[in-house]
């Protein structure tokens, strides 16, 4: 039984940006689920995007050796590791979409 309450205060801007987010949902409730992650798909969004982050530095670092590789004049197979860049980069825009 919900027996607390919450205030905000928001703009008037930041109101309608809210509602239109909430969509067909009651504003207090979707406010309620993303702030309890449920619209997160059980994950927060602070955890997905350092896990994302985590990723963007290992493959940075693949990179980086990959360069060093080629400016020594060594052949390097990359086009394995495309699929993995491309599944990298729909789950960025996954997150960044709740986000926004």
């Amino acid at each position: 039984m919900k027996t607390e309450t919450l205030h905000i205060r928001v703009t008037p801007d930041a109101r309608k940006r809210l509602i239109r987010k909430a969509g067909t949902r009651r504003i207090s409730v979707w406010c309620r689920r993303v702030l309890l992650d449920e619209l997160a798909g059980g994950i927060s969004i602070a955890q997905e995007l350092l896990a994302l982050r985590q990723e963007l530095s290992a493959i940075g670092n693949n990179l980086n050796q990959i360069a060093r590789r080629m400016n020594s004049g060594e052949q390097v197979e990359i086009t394995s590791k495309l699929p993995e860049l491309d599944d990298l980069k729909a789950r960025i825009n996954r997150v960044l979409g709740r986000v926004r």
